[in-house]
C-alpha cells in the first residue's frame, strides 16, 4: 500500500524538528532548577545568606521557633548601682543601735574599682542592760522601763570587685569605709526611761561581701564589716549633772538581706 498523504516539504520538517528540539530543551531546564537552587542554598519562601537558609519552609525557623530556658548572665552591668543594705549590726564591745537599714551608691571608677557612699536609719528598743548601762540611772523616780532609740549614720569608702571569669554572675567583693553617726533615746513615751540622752561615734569599717546576678543588672548578696572606732554619750542621772562618756566601739554589721540594681 501507498501512503495517500502528501510527502512533507523540507520547510515544513525542519519546523516541527525545531519544535521538538525546544521542548526538550525546556523540559530539561525544568528538570534541573530545584537541584540547582538546592545547590545554591535556596529554599521556596526564603531567602540564602551567610547564616544559611531562612525562611518558611527552611529548618531553621522552627530551631528559631524553640525558647531557651532560663540562664545565668555572661557578663553583668558596669558603671552605677544602688543598693538596700539591713538589717543588723551588733556591738561586742560599746553599743550599737541593732537594727540597720541603709542605701548606698557605688560608682565604678576603673575596672574593679569603685568608691561608694551610704546612709543608713538606726533603730533599737531596749533598757539599760541593752544600751551597756551599769543601771537605769533614774533612781526610784524612772520607770526603768525599755527605751526607743532612733538614729542615723553616714560613711564612704572604696571596694575593689573581683571579676571570675568562670563564674561572671558571682562577685565577691573586699571593701573598707570610715563612717560616723549619732543616736537618740526620744521621750516618745512623755518620760525618759534611761540616763543616757545621746551618742555619736566614727568608726572604721572593713570588711567585704558577695553578689549574685540571676538577671544583668539585679543582684542579691549579703556583706559582713567589722566596726572599729569610738563613741562618746551625753548620761543625765536623776538628781546629777549631765556626764559626759567616751567608749571603744568594736562591732559587726551583718547585712543578709542586700538588693542591688545596677545602671
Amino acid at each position: 500500500m501507498t501512503d495517500p498523504r502528501p510527502p512533507l516539504c523540507p520547510s515544513r520538517l525542519w519546523s516541527r524538528l525545531a519544535f521538538l528540539a525546544s521542548g526538550a530543551a525546556f523540559a530539561f531546564a525544568v528538570g534541573l532548577a530545584p537541584q540547582a537552587a538546592q545547590a545554591a542554598g535556596a529554599t521556596i519562601g526564603g531567602k540564602a545568606g551567610t547564616s544559611g537558609v531562612s525562611g518558611s519552609g527552611g529548618m531553621n525557623s522552627g530551631a528559631k521557633g524553640k525558647k531557651k530556658g532560663f540562664q545565668l548572665p555572661e557578663r553583668v552591668a558596669q558603671g552605677n548601682a544602688i543598693s538596700l543594705l539591713m538589717p543588723v549590726q551588733v556591738g561586742f564591745a560599746g553599743y550599737m543601735p541593732r537594727v540597720r537599714i541603709a542605701l548606698q551608691y557605688d560608682r565604678q571608677i576603673q575596672k574593679a574599682h569603685w568608691v561608694y557612699l551610704g546612709a543608713a536609719a538606726l533603730l533599737d528598743r531596749g533598757d539599760f542592760k541593752t544600751f551597756k548601762l551599769g543601771s537605769c540611772g533614774l533612781g526610784t523616780q524612772g520607770s526603768c522601763n525599755k527605751g526607743t532609740v532612733a538614729g542615723f549614720d553616714v560613711y564612704a569608702g572604696y571596694a575593689h570587685k573581683w571579676y571570675l571569669e568562670d563564674y561572671p554572675y558571682l562577685v565577691p567583693i573586699a571593701r573598707g569605709a570610715i563612717g560616723g553617726g549619732a543616736w537618740y533615746l526620744p521621750d516618745i513615751t512623755g518620760s525618759r526611761q534611761q540616763s543616757r540622752i545621746s551618742s555619736w561615734g566614727l568608726s572604721l569599717r572593713p570588711g567585704g561581701g558577695l553578689r549574685f546576678f540571676p538577671i544583668l543588672d539585679l543582684a542579691i548578696g549579703i556583706d559582713i564589716n567589722f566596726v572599729l572606732g569610738f563613741t562618746s554619750s551625753k548620761d543625765k542621772p536623776v538628781g546629777e549633772p549631765l556626764v559626759k562618756k567616751a567608749n571603744f566601739l568594736f562591732g559587726m554589721e551583718i547585712l543578709p538581706l542586700i538588693i542591688e540594681y545596677r545602671f
